[in-house]
């Protein structure tokens, strides 16, 4: 009986279990491999290397694409970008006069907020 608690089963079988393991995920990693090659797959660097060149080949013909279908020279189009974002940061800022008309709710001007009564408690 001493020479079985001497061997240490516990250990022994936690050793063949997880050898057993990653035996299995070798050979399931392996099916997947000749699965993919038997029906014309790729493996995954293959496929990530493929879509990362499609992106970046995509991005240079669509910057390709806008820069010779411009109807602007460069300094054109930088000149009517910055009088557009100009534009938006004038529209956008709040106008705080009162004298617009506000109500005096502190809301901007033309902003929606429902209008209702609060309800009355029963007596």
């Amino acid at each position: 009986m001493n020479a079985i608690k001497d061997l240490k089963l516990d250990d022994v079988l936690d050793d063949l279990r997880s050898q057993a393991t990653k035996r299995i995920d070798d050979l399931i990693a392996e099916g997947r491999k000749q699965a993919r090659a038997a029906a014309g797959g790729h493996d995954d660097t293959a496929l990530l290397s493929a879509f990362t060149f499609g992106i970046l080949a995509g991005a240079i013909v669509g910057a390709a694409a806008a820069l010779l279908i411009t109807p602007f020279s460069g300094r054109q189009a930088r000149a009517k970008l910055s009088e557009r974002v100009d534009k938006i940061r004038s529209d956008n800022v709040p106008s705080w006069n009162s004298e617009t008309g506000s109500g005096g709710n502190g809301k901007a001007t033309g902003s929606y907020e429902p209008s209702y009564s609060a309800p009355k408690p029963i007596s």
